[in-house]
């Protein structure tokens, strides 16, 4: 079972941003201070090293084999850090909108990037090359996660896209649920995307038929995250403020981490993210609080 190891508060604002380096050996946060701070799980402490923005981090992903740091903005721009002389090699003041999404595909050197204004970039993640990008719809994209030989797309108006690797230059409607997609991953067991909307459900909809093979109330209000523990668990997190943890195949709720029994969040949880080397599930939320959950 699961419980509270560690929880830090030193951001001045909400979180929305959360990954980890195991070759840094560090965890990164970012939120509406504007300010990506590092932290050091086992010294147990924050680390002088940090980054200040110019606006809210809405997204961070590590890069080339963790050498480079993505940092998505609200205002639609984006920088990429050098992560081994700390400084930064690229700013792109490219999107419209807040970067709300990004997918990194590491054997293909390729970054998917989502906007709040529908529109999605596709990079070149050794030379930094703007390869392609297009609207694709009028609502947000949330949601990027790769399957294979394809890049699928969620947005705000409950579009999924396919973007296949062989062409990346077309994009196709793929499916749609009822409700706005705030994020999904991959199902193996059922061949599947696992999705978390706007309506507090997960649904895992099937690649192959495309049609939905299981629909459940997963919290009691939107969805922001989903982390698998291993390839029996999943986690996700909501706007109401607990961390569930799941049984892949049965679909039933093993935790419910929450405050005051496990002295969690205190507002919305807006993304989380496992450690498996560490054991450990890291989530964070309107409360500025990184609450480090460990079994």
């Amino acid at each position: 079972m699961y419980e509270l190891k560690k929880k830090y508060k030193k951001h001045g604002g909400s979180l929305y941003a959360v990954t980890f380096s195991e070759k840094h050996n560090l965890l990164f946060t970012g939120g509406a201070d504007k300010i990506v701070a590092t932290w050091d799980l086992e010294k147990d402490e924050n680390t002088p090293f940090s980054i200040k923005t110019d606006s809210a981090i809405l997204n961070l992903q590590l890069l080339n084999n963790d050498k480079h740091l993505f940092i998505g903005l609200f205002n639609g721009n984006f920088h990429i850090i050098d992560l081994e002389s700390k400084q930064e090699v690229k700013f792109f003041p490219y999107h419209k909108s807040g970067v709300f999404s990004s997918c990194y595909l590491s054997d293909k050197d390729l970054l998917f990037v989502g906007a709040g204004d529908g529109t999605l970039s596709i990079w070149d993640t050794k030379e930094f090359e703007l390869l392609k990008n297009y609207k694709i719809s009028e609502g947000k994209i949330r949601a990027i996660q790769s399957v294979g030989e394809d890049v699928f797309i969620g947005n705000s108006e409950g579009q999924i896209f396919k973007i296949n690797l062989s062409d990346i230059g077309t994009a196709e409607l793929f499916s749609a649920i009822e409700h706005a997609i705030y994020c999904f991953d991959y199902l193996p067991a059922k061949d599947s995307l696992l999705i978390g909307d706007k309506n507090a459900h997960l649904t895992a909809l099937n690649i192959v038929s495309k049609k939905q093979v299981l629909s459940v109330a997963g919290h009691n209000w939107p969805i922001y995250g989903i982390a698998w523990l291993n390839e029996s668990e999943f986690a996700t997190c909501s706007r109401d403020k607990i961390v569930k943890i799941w049984d892949a195949q049965t679909f039933e709720v093993k935790q419910r981490l929450c405050f005051p029994e496990h002295k969690g969040h205190l507002n919305s949880i807006n993304n989380l993210i496992a450690i498996p080397s560490k054991n450990a599930l890291v989530s964070i939320g309107d409360d500025k609080q990184i609450c480090v959950w460990g079994n």
